[in-house]
């Protein structure tokens, strides 16, 4: 609990406390003169909802429930809140109900987030009107249907930072458009399991600030276009199960130095993998499993220093796979799975699973 310099209360954060029980009190306008802040996480012994007195917390800028056990709806009286920045839900599975559409007169608001709730319904279109929004997400809710159009956020929201949407069980299938390519500060794009179906628009190359795309879990098809290689802070690229196609591209090795996390299982990707993989120092995550690449395993993944995981399953991979490689990876992921099983060496740990048969060594069986 925090106060000002006339003992009004401003900031009141509740965390990890077990002996304080009960609801939040109507009582709690009674500070809304002076709360800007109100946290509660990891918060499991306060129970009932939350009182719609909370309409009168008028300076409140930040709201935060966080593994909270906190029940029932979010009241409509948070569209009052014309000071809020910040609504963050998360992993508070006992509140439920709607998004209410009065959030989109929150004209101040910056940063919604909303995960992990058993929220339903339609998410109001209101939210992707709000044009100083800069942080939103919407993930792992079963319950709530995304209907906005691509079109519309990035014609409405292009203050926006981070974009991340996942989950989209419902509605037709929708495509990236191409002015996705105005949203200039866009760090972080996160269409995972969204439906989208089609290819995948060069204008991605404009999101020079982009450090982070997963599109993975989608019916995104033709190539990668190779505007996206420009993209030269990216960590981090998911293009996993889709129907991506071509071959690896060099360009994705040279220019993308910084990735850490590369993630392209699941297509149709045919070819090699280039030697110039070695390129990629700070990689931690190699993801090239369930395609339909082939050739062997470049000896320049050895001297990838941070790389702890290194899926290659069901591919048609052959050849020996270096010792030193094998050693880097001890008592780390490691897959290698083709068809026929193979004993695991007591060397590796028993997360280790291979089915080698175009490939030889390490937990795959001796090279003849």
């Amino acid at each position: 609990m925090t106060c000002n310099e006339k003992g009004e209360i401003t900031v009141v954060t509740i965390e990890r406390t077990n002996n304080l029980e009960g609801t939040i009190p109507p009582e709690i306008s009674l500070l809304g003169n002076s709360l800007e802040s109100f946290m509660l996480y990891r918060q499991l012994t306060l129970t009932g909802s939350i009182p719609t007195e909370v309409g009168l917390l008028t300076k409140l800028t930040r709201l935060l429930l966080s593994v909270t056990s906190i029940i029932g709806t979010l009241p409509t009286e948070l569209g009052l809140l014309q000071d809020l920045e910040e609504i963050t839900i998360l992993e508070s599975h006992r509140i439920s109900g709607s998004l209410p559409s009065e959030l989109g007169k929150l004209v101040r608001l910056s940063a919604l987030h909303v995960a992990r709730t058993n929220l339903a319904g339609l998410v109001p279109v209101e939210i992707f009107q709000l044009h100083g929004l800069r942080y939103l997400t919407i993930e792992e809710c079963p319950g709530l249907i995304t209907e906005c159009a691509l079109e519309q956020v990035v014609c409405n929201m292009q203050q926006l930072v981070s974009f991340s949407l996942s989950s989209r069980s419902f509605g037709a299938a929708i495509s990236i458009p191409s002015e996705i390519g105005n949203l200039t500060e866009l760090q972080l794009l996160r269409l995972h399991d969204w439906r989208i179906h089609g290819a995948l628009p060069s204008e991605l190359g404009k999101l020079t600030k982009l450090v982070a795309l997963d599109v993975s879990g989608n019916s995104i098809f033709g190539t990668l276009p190779h505007e996206l290689f420009a993209l030269t802070y990216l960590y981090s690229l998911l293009v996993g199960s889709n129907q991506l196609e071509g071959t690896l591209p060099l360009d994705l090795f040279t220019n993308l130095a910084r990735l850490e996390y590369l993630n392209m299982n699941g297509n149709h990707f045919s070819g090699t993998v280039p030697t110039e993989v070695g390129l990629l120092s700070s990689l931690v995550k190699l993801e090239l499993q369930n395609t339909s690449l082939s050739g062997t395993i470049p000896t320049e993944l050895v001297a990838l220093e941070n790389m702890t995981s290194l899926a290659i399953k069901n591919t048609s991979l052959s050849g020996s796979i270096p010792e030193e490689l094998c050693e880097k990876l001890y008592q780390k992921q490691w897959q290698c799975h083709q068809v026929a099983p193979c004993q695991l060496l007591p060397v590796k740990t028993n997360t280790s699973e291979c089915h080698g048969t175009g490939l030889c060594g390490c937990d795959c069986g001796p090279c003849p």
